[in-house]
């Protein structure tokens, strides 16, 4: 769940088609190794091509499970879940299957902040202190929060918070718990003089919608996004556990006695994350032609913990949603379109700053733009997502993984390679 909400990896946008075969809850699905579950239109070598990059991902990583799907209105429409939800049971994982989307959240608590300017209640140049109590609070503006260049430091790049998260997931932790942690270090750099991504900007964001409407940012995600766009499967959890049908998440355990160290910078246009890279979560982005280079699998399968429950808290408004393929597909289009935004706040919304010289992927108010993919990665302890939209031709790629650790990343590079086979 938290460490750095990686930044993005992007791609792929909408269908025209309709799903059904293997989005319903219903457990009655395809042989857990049957790769893909559907397929759609596509040549057969784009076919193979993905269906080879998704079952070397999942057999290089170690992973219990992943799905992966592709969607290219007028093309075609393919499906691949693999592995199991649950090792102790051998449970099928099914394509209903809700998984925690880590940094994926960022994108729903900017919708939220970008509303309620659209309604007058705030401006994107208002500083942080108008709001919150904070360090230069007069020089960071609600603009430099939502797009990583603040400079505040991120918390979940506190060793001590990074040993906490991962020894104890339930633990007790609130968001001033992480202010705190925050405060407690110098920033990176003076407001807006750089970028580096950080899950503290939302967790302040998270304040700022508070104290605007009084009530938790939930709330305000439950009325104004959620429901309008009938994403029936997402949730902002109040608690440790998840909604049914859902898969188990895992992750290897932390060497005993061993400091576990804090996440790299990420690099990535994946797991909006960056600094190096963007889900609490961040990750490097491989090089747009790479292959996919999940990390390697260490422990077996039998050796892994099981690290389903965790403290919302831990993560909050960076972090701590979760969500289905079904509505991540939804939610890529609608978020990339600014469906739920007024015209000028989605011009904000995409206007962007490069995360790093020659990195070829930006960040705009809570969104990555990778080489036109637009959309956002997420890294939390036992989940992985990636959920990219690519407005040119309406595609969308959306990858859940039920294995990761906070400095990991598999779910980025996969979504990378199913771009490529679906441009070949």
């Amino acid at each position: 769940m938290v460490k750095t909400w990686h930044i993005v990896a992007s791609l792929v946008a909408a269908a025209v088609l309709t799903l059904t075969v293997g989005l319903s809850p219903s457990r009655g699905a395809p042989a857990a190794d049957q790769c893909p579950q559907l397929a759609l239109g596509f040549t057969e070598r784009q076919r193979a091509d993905l269906a080879q990059a998704a079952t070397y991902t999942r057999d290089q990583a170690g992973l219990p499970g992943l799905i992966a799907a592709v969607f290219v209105p007028d093309r075609g429409a393919w499906v691949c879940v693999l592995g199991v939800s649950d090792l102790e049971t051998g449970h099928p994982l099914n394509a209903a299957d809700r998984f925690r989307i880590a940094s994926i959240t960022k994108t729903f608590t900017a919708t939220a902040v970008l509303q309620l300017v659209d309604r007058g209640k705030l401006t994107l140049a208002d500083p942080l202190s108008r709001w919150v109590d904070w360090p230069d609070g007069n020089a960071i503006t609600i603009r430099q929060l939502l797009n990583m260049t603040s400079g505040v430091f991120s918390y979940t790049e506190d060793p001590e918070f990074v040993r906490r998260y991962t020894e104890d997931p339930e633990g007790a932790f609130t968001a001033r718990d992480a202010l705190d942690i925050a405060r407690a270090h110098e920033p990176y750099f003076a407001p807006g003089a750089g970028f580096h991504y950080s899950d503290t900007n939302y967790i302040l964001l998270e304040q700022v919608v508070e104290k605007i409407t009084g009530r938790p940012v939930a709330d305000w995600i439950d009325d104004h996004i959620i429901a309008p766009l009938h994403l029936a499967h997402t949730s902002y959890p109040a608690t440790s556990t998840l909604p049914a049908p859902f898969s188990r998440g895992y992750d290897a355990l932390p060497p005993p006695q061993q400091p576990v160290p804090a996440e790299p910078e990420p690099s990535r246009p994946g797991t909006p994350a960056p600094q190096p890279a963007p889900s609490p979560q961040p990750g490097a982005a491989p090089a747009r032609n790479a292959s996919p280079s999940p990390s390697p699998a260490g422990p077996s399968l039998a050796d892994l913990r099981d690290v389903t429950y965790s403290n919302p808290n831990y993560a909050g408004a960076a972090g701590a949603m979760v969500s289905n393929l079904a509505d991540l597909r939804v939610w890529a289009k609608a978020l990339a379109e600014g469906s739920l935004l007024s015209p000028a706040m989605r011009r904000e919304l995409l206007r962007t700053t490069p995360i790093a010289p020659n990195a070829g992927v930006s960040y705009g108010l809570g969104i990555a733009d990778w080489g036109g993919w637009l959309g956002h990665n997420g890294t939390i302890l036992g989940y992985n997502a990636a959920m990219f939209y690519e407005p040119k031709t309406g595609s969308v790629i959306v990858v859940e993984t039920n294995r990761s650790s906070l400095t990991s990343d598999t779910a980025t590079p996969l979504f990378t390679e199913l771009a490529k086979s679906v441009r070949s």
